[in-house]
């Protein structure tokens, strides 16, 4: 004799639970015009399950959504091998792709005013991560470049942007990762020449600026030329960060084009807004809760990063932490080998609706 309970997929903790069972908020129904049937059975479920404090349940839930006919979202490819440095070709051209797909998702979103405008990006597998000496910086390059050609091809007006020396006098500087960026992103091949596929992007689909609001170009009138001025209408920023030692900090000119943008998507590429200690220490004290505010107003759109070994070295790497997109959940994933000892895989372990911190990914990592 089996008894049938009713259980709502979005149900919430009873009131005596409510103590050690914290309620989470329900998963936006959004989500099912766009979603298959089983992905959204399993992300439901998945709320339960931490709601219930069975987190390392999230991962296989994932995984059986896959084998009963999901759409494998939140699965990432085998065999990336990002502990080969330079990587595969395939494997940067992956990333791309799906960073360029996930801003494109959340620029379209924004327009129909389901999430706001300022976003965010982050992007650390190994040659983008600037701490690390396997950091390229082509490929930087040529992700913001496959970023800003896939919203230009929807006929939106891109400027990319790159800040400019910040300090004063003889304290002026940019950081490492930056030095180059922004001759080198106008001299690379974008494929804009009379008779190639991107004829006529640049300078006029695709533009380049500073970070600031002068930099904002806001339509009407006439150029010297003679030529109609359009409006921008998305913008990329590439790595804004402030700088160790010097007294001026980013959030002053980020702010201020941020203000002048009014609600046009700002996308921050790999941004690092946290105070950077300065000479005299201005930097850290005088509006510092304001600063942390604005920083957290960028919501995530795309999310990739390596998790590693606190403190030793960057590899082995132990696992990453992904979100897809904009509307996408969090997904922590082990990496393994497979015993053939040819490939890897990354298993999920761990699916949740917001940034999961260390310690909870590593509990569900089985050892």
């Amino acid at each position: 004799h089996h008894e049938t309970v009713k259980i709502s997929l979005d149900a919430k903790p009873t009131a005596p639970m409510l103590r050690t069972h914290p309620d989470l908020p329900v998963i936006s129904s959004d989500m099912e015009e766009t979603v298959h049937p089983v992905d959204n059975f399993v992300r439901r479920c998945c709320r339960l399950c931490i709601i219930a404090n069975h987190e390392s349940m999230t991962g296989k839930l994932l995984q059986l959504g896959t084998q009963i006919g999901g759409q494998g979202v939140g699965i990432l490819k085998e065999n990336l091998y990002l502990n080969q440095v330079p990587h595969n070709r395939y494997v940067r051209k992956y990333f791309y792709e799906m960073v360029s797909k996930a801003v494109l998702d959340a620029v379209q979103l924004c327009s129909e005013g389901k999430i706001g405008n300022r976003m965010k990006t982050t992007i650390m597998f190994p040659e983008m991560n600037p701490s690390m000496d396997s950091y390229r910086i082509g490929t930087l390059l040529e992700a913001v470049r496959c970023i800003a050609i896939t919203l230009a091809e929807q006929n939106l007006r891109v400027r990319v942007c790159v800040q400019g020396s910040m300090g004063v006098g003889i304290f002026t500087g940019l950081p490492k990762q930056l030095s180059g960026v922004s001759a080198l992103l106008s001299r690379m091949d974008w494929q804009s020449n009379e008779g190639e596929e991107n004829e006529g992007m640049i300078g006029n689909f695709v533009n380049f600026g500073a970070i600031g609001a002068e930099h904002v170009v806001n339509g009407g009138g006439t150029d010297t030329n003679g030529n109609e001025i359009h409006q921008d209408d998305v913008f990329l920023l590439i790595c804004p960060q402030s700088m160790v030692g010097l007294e001026s900090s980013i959030y002053e000119p980020l702010s201020d084009m941020v203000r002048a943008a009014g609600d046009r998507p700002i996308i921050l590429i790999n941004p690092d807004l946290t105070d950077k200690v300065s000479s005299q220490g201005q930097q850290s004290i005088r509006g510092r809760q304001e600063r942390i505010d604005f920083s957290n107003s960028f919501e995530t759109v795309f999310h990739f990063q390596n998790i590693y070994y606190s403190g030793t070295s960057y590899f082995p790497i132990l696992g990453a932490i992904s979100k897809f997109g904009p509307t996408s959940a969090w997904v922590a994933y082990q990496r393994r080998d497979r015993l053939d000892g040819k490939s890897e895989v990354y298993v999920p372990t761990l699916l949740s609706e917001s940034q999961p911190d260390g310690e909870s990914v590593l509990n569900t990592f089985e050892s």
